[in-house]
């Protein structure tokens, strides 16, 4: 306990440590040096002075590594951090543009389905990374924490609003979706059985209702003035640039 209790004395208090461990042998060797013949004196009083300017010298050396290499750490956590946060934000975005050109590609209630689940996803991870800076106390400025917080806020809020809309309404498609997929089986059935000549039209009212769909048009749409660019875009943008600013600060 005792010499447990001196170990983290002495990392706590490193400079007096080197004192310690110098000044010791240094008086040790003094006093050696008053019961010996005058030749071995000098030996001992040389000996002595070198021990505590190498000594002190080498600690403070090592202090001042040591905090060269917090500071290196601390540097590097923080790039590290800035660099996952960017790499989250590109994963979001990356999901989202997948959405906006699935959807209308496959025009189905069941890609629908699959791709706002995806984006559940996306609202969770957006959500970790404002409790992530919320949470970060060195590194990065406050600036810059409380910007990218705001921007990717909005973001989290604007596919809140998409999921909303994906929740209120649905099952209610899916229903439709069924129906029509049961009225294109049967069709294509009869025009392998050569019963029907050609393939007759069949009214999609699942992409109808879908297209109907405020937000989700606005989403797929995603013109200059859409909410999608004002709410989810640009506030990417802006968090975008001030991760970059700030990763080219820390690493400067």
């Amino acid at each position: 306990m005792f010499i447990r209790k001196i170990s983290s004395w002495s990392r706590s208090h490193p400079l007096f440590a080197a004192i310690g461990v110098v000044l010791i042998p240094a008086a040790i060797a003094i006093t050696m040096a008053q019961f010996v013949d005058s030749e071995l004196k000098k030996g001992l009083y040389t000996g002595a002075i070198t021990l505590i300017f190498g000594g002190l010298l080498g600690g403070l050396l090592k202090i001042l590594l040591d905090d060269l290499s917090a500071v290196r750490r601390k540097r590097d956590d923080a790039a590290t951090f800035v660099s996952n946060v960017l790499n989250d934000l590109k994963s979001v975005y990356d999901r989202v543009e997948r959405a906006r050109i699935v959807i209308p590609a496959h025009q189905s209630a069941k890609t629908y389905g699959d791709e706002m689940r995806d984006l559940i996803q996306a609202r969770v991870q957006l959500k970790n990374v404002i409790r992530a800076l919320s949470g970060r106390a060195e590194g990065i400025t406050e600036e810059t924490m409380y910007g990218v917080s705001g921007a990717v806020n909005g973001m989290e809020t604007y596919l809140e609003c998409l999921t909303d809309e994906f929740k209120n309404h649905y099952k209610a498609i899916s229903y439709l979706q069924r129906t029509y997929e049961v009225q294109v089986d049967s069709q294509l059935k009869r025009y392998a059985e050569k019963a029907e000549k050609s393939l007759p039209g069949i009214r999609n009212r699942a992409w109808e209702n879908l297209k109907n769909l405020p937000v989700l048009n606005d989403f797929i749409e995603g013109q200059d003035t859409s909410d999608y660019r004002k709410n989810f875009e640009n506030p990417l943008d802006e968090a975008s640039l001030l991760l970059r600013s700030e990763l080219a600060r820390i690493l400067a």
